[in-house]
């Protein structure tokens, strides 16, 4: 299915896409029977398998790793709303490699050309770590304007 928006994407350097990791327990507010981590999954699929999106960068945030921490440390398990997640260790590192994992196998798998996995675990209210990724993400499409016109080797 051609989401209506993606032809208005087509020429983008790239696309930022934030997916908040600590609503793994949560709901839609408009559909209370949708995890809205699962439909940061549906999503993120929608986005890298579309044709018209091929040749644009993905950049995944997957946002709000201090209050998945703070779930998880609280005893709010992963595996009673994921279930993939199985039996894994219910701490910030297993979960952050799980995700990271998952959304970049969505991406090796769904993409209809090879592209580079950009992923940061970002605290968005943490503005001087934000600012310092936004920079390097800057820095990264700048090169690659440059290696396209052939400016630069």
């Amino acid at each position: 299915m051609l989401a209506a928006w993606a032809p208005y994407f087509d020429d983008m350097d790239a696309i930022i896409f934030l997916a908040p990791i600590s609503c793994f327990d949560q709901v839609l507010e408009e559909d209370h029977k949708v995890n809205r981590l699962e439909d940061s999954f549906k999503l993120w699929t929608l986005i890298v398998s579309n044709e018209l999106l091929k040749n644009t960068n993905l950049i995944l945030f997957l946002n709000k790793i201090d209050i998945l921490r703070t779930k998880l440390s609280s005893g709010v398990l992963m595996k009673d709303y994921v279930v993939s997640y199985g039996d894994r260790p219910n701490d910030v590192d297993h979960t952050a490699a799980y995700l990271r994992r998952k959304f970049g196998g969505i991406l090796h798998e769904r993409s209809p050309s090879t592209r580079v996995f950009y992923c940061h675990f970002t605290t968005v209210t943490d503005t001087k770590s934000t600012k310092l990724i936004l920079t390097n993400l800057k820095d990264m499409l700048m090169r690659q304007n440059l290696l396209k016109t052939n400016l630069i080797n």
